[in-house]
């Protein structure tokens, strides 16, 4: 995959994790978390591959964008997106650790952080 291609992929797959609510089956999400996925949330809590399914199928929509995206190829089967989430009250910075297996792209890590 072309980097240009890999940025708008990964892009399309953050933005479908951002906002869970609009899957028609949020259960699918889950295919796209590792099993050994890890996310450290901007609240500070740790979160493992179910909680966070748990967490998609309990949301509500929320007004989220996502700005600054930008992708760096690490090899040829993982990369680290970067951006900005901006919420009617807050900004965050989110790093995402993505990895290639078994032909598709998965979040193995995720890390969301306040803005100061």
């Amino acid at each position: 995959m072309k980097e240009a291609e890999l940025q708008q992929h990964l892009h399309d797959l953050e933005d479908r994790l951002l906002h869970p609510d609009r899957e028609p089956v949020r259960t699918a999400l889950g295919a796209l978390l590792a099993e050994d996925f890890k996310e450290f949330c901007t609240t500070g809590r740790i979160f493992n591959r179910q909680q966070l399914i748990d967490a998609f199928l309990a949301s509500s929509p929320r007004p989220a964008t996502m700005n600054h995206f930008y992708v760096t190829p690490l090899a040829k089967d993982a990369a680290l997106a970067t951006y900005h989430v901006t919420t009617p009250s807050s900004t965050s910075h989110h790093s995402s650790l993505w990895v290639l297996r078994e032909d598709r792209w998965q979040l193995l890590f995720h890390q969301g952080t306040i803005a100061a």
